[in-house]
């Protein structure tokens, strides 16, 4: 015995159920990446008073996990991510960060490098080397 009813009925389901699934594919939320070069108006600048050396720069507006500068001896070590030191910087005005570096050796060459944490991706970028030289 054939049920004709039964057959309009399953059409109308599998309809039913592609409908659902297109609908619910099309609301799919889109993904929007914001991109922010952090470094694009650094303004970097060395201070010296009484002892201390204080590395200030400026960073694009963002939410950042982390800001702070790395300071190595050599190039080389920057590069190689090998015995450098790293400072959180503080927010000394908006958008404006800094760091103290005391107890350095005179009349040496330092080299250090700004970097950002993404509070988003936890990824980190760096900036370029910059390098400063002690008083004698």
């Amino acid at each position: 015995m054939k049920y004709p009813l039964l057959k309009g009925i399953k059409k109308l389901s599998i309809l039913s159920l592609f409908a659902g699934v297109l609908v619910l594919t099309s609301c799919k939320k889109e993904t929007v990446e914001v991109s922010v070069d952090a470094f694009a108006q650094l303004n970097n600048e060395l201070k010296y008073e009484q002892g201390v050396y204080n590395v200030l720069f400026s960073l694009q507006e963002y939410p950042y996990k982390e800001i702070g500068v790395r300071v190595g001896n050599t190039k080389s070590s920057i590069h190689q991510n090998k015995d450098l030191t790293y400072y959180i910087a503080n927010q000394v005005s908006a958008n404006r960060y800094g760091i103290f570096l005391n107890a350095l050796t005179r009349d040496k060459i330092y080299y250090y490098q700004i970097y950002v944490k993404d509070s988003a991706s936890e990824k980190v970028v760096y900036s370029d080397i910059f390098s400063f030289k002690t008083n004698p």
